[in-house]
């Protein structure tokens, strides 16, 4: 794991963490990056994809494996997102910022009368948002 993050971290362009991805397993995550990279390549009123943002998807993937694989998306400003559907319309989404932070949001369902609806969000480190969604996590 440790020489997959030195390459991760030695990767200059968002191209070279898609073929670190794709060598260890996550084809559509970095296939997806490709898409991502292409469109702000073709058009350049799209936000370029912040660099840091994307190592921050890449070593997460990597060290929290049992995870299904999510959507990735980029926001206005060029920092990667993921999300996944949670059961019973639920979602928890995950934007990793370029100071090695995540911004998360999660939310149970839709609201119900009668139901509760769980609902946490925050900006913390990788290991206190995974605690912070775990009730999330499980569902996935």
């Amino acid at each position: 794991m440790a020489t997959l993050l030195k390459e991760i971290k030695a990767a200059s362009t968002h191209e070279g963490i898609s073929v670190v991805l794709r060598l260890n397993g996550f084809e559509a995550a970095a296939e997806r990056l490709s898409q991502l990279g292409s469109v702000v390549a073709e058009n350049p009123d799209e936000p370029s994809l912040e660099i840091e943002s994307v190592r921050a998807l890449a070593s997460f993937l990597m060290s929290e494996k049992q995870l299904p694989e999510p959507q990735i998306g980029v926001t206005p400003n060029g920092l990667v997102q993921i999300e996944w559907r949670v059961p019973t319309n639920g979602i928890l989404a995950m934007e990793f910022l370029i100071s090695g932070l995540i911004r998360f949001a999660a939310i149970s369902a839709p609201a119900q009368p009668g139901i509760d609806r769980l609902s946490v969000h925050g900006t913390l480190p990788k290991d206190a948002t995974l605690k912070a969604v775990s009730p999330f996590t499980r569902l996935l």
